[in-house]
């Protein structure tokens, strides 16, 4: 693989932080210090483990896709990103109070998980998958990267990818929240994945695990070039900042920054 700087590579994530709040933007991507403020939240945990869960299932023989082996899946996935090599209990590791607190988190994940059995296709048209060495999914946002012109690069992770009878691709994105869709999401998904596969995205469909719900959308008439304009616009806004102000909102609340945030103690957070 060519030798890339990765200050010059976007993902949907690191466009959506800097859109959220330039100065968090600023600590996580550019200041070294960063990550002596990294803190465990117990919803990454948990997100971060249905995940993982639900790509070791699609690995298994469909006679095998189960919930008791979901469940197996689950066990397997639960671990903390800041330390992928501590077995369970994570305790505060995990982002979690104490064991009652971990032990209720992993029962809503089971039941999304239980959610996401009753929902999905049990044997989808799998196009792409993501690594099944979930510990080590860097692996994938580095197999994705693709140039965006000459200057900047973009990549980022599927949950997983369809190829519908028609030739064309589906993008699944599981949702573990109960937060809405975000346009800008899904063209750049489209984008990305059309930039490594050289195959028409016409549909991006969100699952939310949380109320059993599919919302499908229809991104066939979207252009590549206007995608690539907008996100090229996008980093041209970052790349030029000079000042990374903070911008107060509600996330605040789960800044792990907001300690050296100096908006701290001159703004009411959460409103």
């Amino acid at each position: 693989m060519i030798e890339i700087d990765f200050g010059k590579i976007y993902s949907f994530s690191k466009l959506k932080r800097f859109e959220n709040c330039p100065l968090n933007y600023y600590f996580y991507y550019l200041d070294p210090k960063w990550k002596g403020f990294q803190k465990p939240r117990s919803y990454k945990t948990k997100g971060q483990a249905v995940h993982g869960a639900i790509t070791l299932f699609y690995y298994l023989p469909q006679k095998k896709r189960t919930f008791k082996n979901l469940k197996e899946c689950l066990s397997q996935a639960w671990f903390s990103e800041l330390n992928p090599l501590k077995d369970p209990p994570l305790g505060q590791i995990g982002g979690f109070k104490d064991l009652h607190h971990e032990r209720l988190e992993y029962a809503q994940s089971l039941k999304l998980l239980k959610n996401f059995l009753e929902t999905a296709e049990p044997n989808p048209p799998i196009f792409f998958l993501p690594t099944e060495k979930i510990k080590d999914s860097f692996d994938d946002y580095e197999e994705l990267i693709k140039p965006l012109n000459e200057s900047f690069y973009v990549s980022g992770k599927f949950d997983r990818i369809d190829q519908l009878k028609d030739g064309s691709l589906r993008i699944i994105d599981f949702k573990t929240s109960k937060n809405n869709e975000d346009e800008f999401q899904l063209i750049f998904y489209k984008l990305l994945a059309e930039l490594n596969f050289q195959v028409p995205v016409k549909t991006v469909s969100f699952y939310y695990l949380n109320k059993k719900q599919i919302s499908n959308l229809d991104v066939s008439n979207i252009k590549r070039g206007e995608i690539q304009d907008q996100v090229l616009e996008k980093i041209d806004e970052i790349e030029n900042k000079k000042e990374f102000s903070p911008k107060v909102s509600p996330l605040c609340l789960h800044c792990d920054f907001l300690e050296i945030c100096p908006t701290r103690k001159v703004k009411k957070f959460g409103t």
